[in-house]
């Protein structure tokens, strides 16, 4: 079975059950065999882009994880590499001229690529080049500036088990692990499902570095079209 077989495989599986339905309830939804579902679980049936289309709708999945899902059926349609790329100074002055909190990341670790200072007011202790999983599971100040760590961190946590095998090497993958082991939560994290209603992005609290209030901001995540980027553009907004 190859890498990419197996991640399909494992994120179906992880996303049916999570939902709680059966391969036959599924079925139904996505409009597809039982028996399809069976072979794509265990890795012996390559999916087509259709099928696999149809049970991500069924299963709510969200955009990222879709778009992780079509480079791995495809991945020389992707016009650029996802080795670290060093941000053009005109990219950092429109990252830099953005009101509130915002950087450049790559997923699934998540590595901070460079950020605006709102953003690093807002997360103290991280710093352009350092993995922003990490800080979220060993820097206690994580805990402090949001409120709802723990869905957020499990969530982070779920993303880059999923998504960091295509992407990173077998022996980063295993460094990170064995870094963010050290939290008391990260067995947790990484032995437990997320909920297809917690996948939607919704606003979180974040304490303000000003006040020290809760502030509710939206999160939103672009990416570069023109040029291409292997880095997102991770925003937060204040709701109102």
């Amino acid at each position: 079975m190859t890498a990419s077989r197996a991640e399909i495989a494992d994120y179906v599986r992880a996303r049916r059950e999570a939902a709680g339905l059966t391969r036959a309830e599924l079925a139904r939804r996505a409009g597809v065999s039982e028996a399809l579902i069976q072979k794509i679980e265990q890795g012996t049936r390559q999916p087509t882009p259709v099928a696999l289309g149809a049970l991500f709708t069924a299963l709510d999945v969200p955009v990222q994880a879709r778009e992780h899902a079509a480079t791995l059926l495809q991945p020389e349609l992707l016009s650029f590499g996802t080795d670290f790329t060093p941000p053009e100074p005109y990219e950092l002055d429109f990252l830099r001229g953005l009101p509130h909190p915002a950087c450049f990341q790559m997923m699934p670790t998540v590595d901070l690529v460079a950020a605006n200072d709102a953003y690093l007011r807002a997360f103290p202790g991280l710093e352009p080049g350092d993995i922003i999983l990490e800080w979220m599971m060993l820097d206690p100040r994580a805990r402090e500036v949001i409120e709802d760590w723990e869905r957020e961190a499990h969530f982070m946590v779920f993303g880059f088990r999923f998504m960091a095998a295509p992407i990173h090497s077998p022996e980063r993958i295993a460094a990170i692990i064995e870094r963010c082991s050290a939290a008391p939560e990260w067995e947790r994290f990484w032995s437990t499902e997320v909920s297809p209603a917690d996948i939607e992005r919704r606003p979180i609290r974040v304490r303000s570095p000003e006040t020290g209030e809760w502030v509710s901001m939206h999160v939103q995540l672009f990416k570069f079209e023109l040029p291409q980027r292997p880095w997102w553009i991770y925003s937060l907004v204040p709701v109102g």
